[in-house]
Parts: structure tokens; C-alpha cells; sequence
């Protein structure tokens, strides 16, 4: 099969990006250069909110035609054959496919498993109110979110929207998505995760993983560092100006990385400690059950 068999189904904002490229450095583990192809969760995102939202980093047909891939972190790989398409230079024993979109995914556990039923499972979760107040920030960064933490709260609580585009509550709901994978593959195939566990110690993290794919624990290098941080922009009309427009997402495709990286650091800055008021923190918790 020259698919994945190997599947990370995180929520967002639960380092998911840190352990993928962790995972990738390793010889018997290797990850195609599009990190998120969301094709067991393709329904979940309609053709025409993938387009008016721009969330394609790239064009899955075109880009699968390639010699040279660069790399993108999130696309919606609708046909098998572009899926495959991604794996079938990689001739490690583990192929890996880390979309975020999964875990939230009713449907994906089943897909993946009437895909291959042998692959093996990692989920990594995070304390719901954490996740959500991280994710809140990441889409006022990308310019994803214009409001208030409120404001899009209630935006997701009340308002008919894709699945694909509910990022508060949703993706927070881990631990029935966990029981989902239960169900549906056998305790050996699943290993569960934690961000907290993999924050205080990741070198014990990778052991566990390595016994679990039966692999060298030392072939990691933990060294490669993936940032995605919880950041604001300095010109907020501007970033979402660039959003809304698809500039952002175009910016993204075809500036050189060290470009890219020098135009990150002045146009983002740490998120201020007062970005959501007390009164948006009890909402959110009250919408989690984390009261």
C-alpha cells in the first residue's frame, strides 16, 4: 500500500506540529511534505468554504503533479489517488499523516480503518479550556477571527457553520473523540497522548512512541524545533485585510523561508496577557463544562 499507516490524530493546538516533525526525523517514520492532507475529513470541509476561507495552502492536483514539493502545512486531499499520490515517494515501514481535522472527525476513525485496518493510532489531547484560548488566538493571528473571544463563541454555539469551521468547542470535545477510536481499533494499535505529558518530558514521549511502533527510541532528533505559537500582528486591519483577500495564503505558498521567517518576526508579537476579559474566560469554560 503506498498510503499512511500511521496516523497522529491531535487536536489543534496540542503540539501536534512539534511531534509530527519529531516523528518525521526518525528513518523508520517519514511524513509527505503536506503535514495536514484532511482526506479522511474531507467532508467535513464543503468545496466552497475551503475556497471563500482560502484554507489550501495548495492545490492538491496540481501540487501531487510536482517533481519539487515544498512544504505546506494544511490542504483537503479530496480523491484517493492525490492522496496516495503524497505517500508513494516515502519507503519507510511508517508513513504518516497528521491531520488535525481527524480527531474532531465522527467519521474518520472508521475511514482510516476500513482504509487500513492495521494502522497504528497516536491521539494527542490537550485540557480543553487551554486548547480553545490557544486556538482562539492562533485564528486572530491568521486573521481567521476578527472578534471577540465572545463573539466567536457565540458565532459556533449558534450560528450554522461547516464542522470544518467550528474551532472552539468542537476539536475541545477529546475525550469522546478518544472513546471513538477506541471503539472502532483495537487497544494495541491506539497509544494516547498528552501536550502536557509531551511538555514536561518529550524524550520519555518519543520512548513510549518507539516501544509502541517497535522502532530505535534513539532515532529521533530532537533538535528540529516547529514553531506555532500563540501570537498576535502588529496591524491587525492589515492581517485581515490579507486573510480575507487569499494574499496571506498566497504569501505563504511562494515566499522563501528565510523571508518568511524575517517578516514573522516583525509582524507578530507575543499575545498580551489581557486579550480576553475574565468575564469571555467564564463563557468559554461555562460552553467546555470546565467551570
Amino acid at each position: 500500500m503506498a498510503g499512511p499507516n500511521l496516523f497522529l490524530l491531535a487536536a489543534p493546538r496540542t503540539g501536534s506540529t512539534q511531534l509530527a516533525r519529531w516523528l518525521d526525523s526518525h528513518p523508520a517514520i517519514a511524513m509527505p511534505p503536506v503535514k495536514e492532507p484532511n482526506h479522511f475529513a474531507a467532508h467535513d470541509f464543503p468545496e466552497d468554504y475551503v475556497r471563500r476561507a482560502h484554507l489550501n495552502d495548495v492545490d492538491p492536483a496540481r501540487y501531487v503533479a510536482r517533481v519539487h514539493r515544498r512544504p505546506a502545512q494544511f490542504a483537503v486531499f479530496r480523491t484517493r489517488q492525490d492522496y496516495e499520490a503524497l505517500y508513494q515517494p516515502l519507503g519507510t515501514a511508517w508513513r504518516l499523516d497528521a491531520s488535525t481535522s481527524y480527531l474532531p472527525c465522527k467519521l474518520a476513525p472508521e475511514l482510516i480503518r476500513d482504509y487500513c485496518a492495521t494502522s497504528r493510532i497516536i491521539t494527542l489531547t490537550r485540557d480543553p479550556f487551554a486548547r480553545a484560548l490557544s486556538h482562539y488566538r492562533l485564528a486572530r493571528r491568521t486573521g481567521r477571527a476578527t472578534g471577540s473571544l465572545r463573539r466567536e463563541l457565540d458565532t459556533e454555539l449558534h450560528d450554522r457553520m461547516p464542522e470544518g469551521a467550528k474551532y472552539l468547542i468542537r476539536p475541545s470535545a477529546q475525550a469522546e473523540a478518544c472513546a471513538r477510536v477506541d471503539a472502532v481499533f483495537p487497544s494495541g494499535q491506539v497509544l494516547h497522548l498528552t501536550f502536557e505529558e509531551l511538555s514536561v518530558d518529550a524524550g520519555r514521549v518519543l520512548e513510549r512512541i518507539a516501544g509502541f511502533l517497535r522502532i530505535d527510541p534513539g532515532g529521533f532528533d530532537m533538535a528540529i524545533t516547529a514553531r506555532n505559537e500563540s501570537l498576535t500582528p502588529r496591524l491587525p486591519a492589515l492581517n485581515r485585510f490579507l486573510y480575507s483577500t487569499g494574499l496571506k495564503t498566497m504569501l505563504r505558498r511562494w515566499c522563501p523561508m528565510r523571508l518568511k521567517s524575517t517578516i514573522r518576526d516583525w509582524y507578530f508579537t507575543p499575545c498580551p496577557p489581557g486579550d480576553v476579559s475574565p468575564a469571555e474566560i467564564r463563557a468559554l469554560q461555562r460552553a467546555l463544562g470546565t467551570e
